[in-house]
């Protein structure tokens, strides 16, 4: 048997690169194959091969359509990832400035509360003190 005899495997539909697929889609436009003739040669519903040709239809309209000029804009999640990175480095920043003041604040505090118990128990002595010396007057 001959390689020229052997029958030719055809690719299916899944198998086909997009290009190939964009060939078969031309054919059956252009009528020189008919539909159903190449859903068979091909394995494919005729469901199918139709979304394909409105597919085919809706990248051709969306190829030609009026681009703006100029560089393309950062996709939003890059600009929202910068502008939440320089919002988060000022707030880190205010953090430590309060953090400052609270320990400042607290440190103030806790010197007052010191001066008044020293306070109060130097007026405890005094007191006790002033007591020993009316007794003793």
């Amino acid at each position: 048997m001959d390689v020229l005899d052997e029958p030719k495997r055809t690719l299916t539909w899944k198998e086909l690169s997009g290009q190939e697929r964009y060939r078969v889609v031309m054919l059956a436009r252009q009528g020189e194959v008919s539909v159903q003739e190449l859903c068979k040669t091909f394995g494919v519903s005729r469901q199918t091969l139709y979304r394909a040709m409105e597919a085919a239809d809706q990248a051709a309209m969306e190829a030609l359509e009026p681009k703006k000029r100029g560089r393309k804009p950062a996709p939003v999640s890059e600009v929202e990832a910068k502008e939440l990175s320089s919002s988060n480095a000022s707030l880190k920043k205010e953090l430590d400035h309060w953090k400052t003041k609270y320990e400042v604040a607290k440190t103030f505090i806790e010197l007052e509360r010191q001066l008044e118990q020293k306070s109060s128990q130097s007026g405890r002595r005094e007191k006790k003190h002033r007591g020993r010396k009316k007794k003793t007057d």
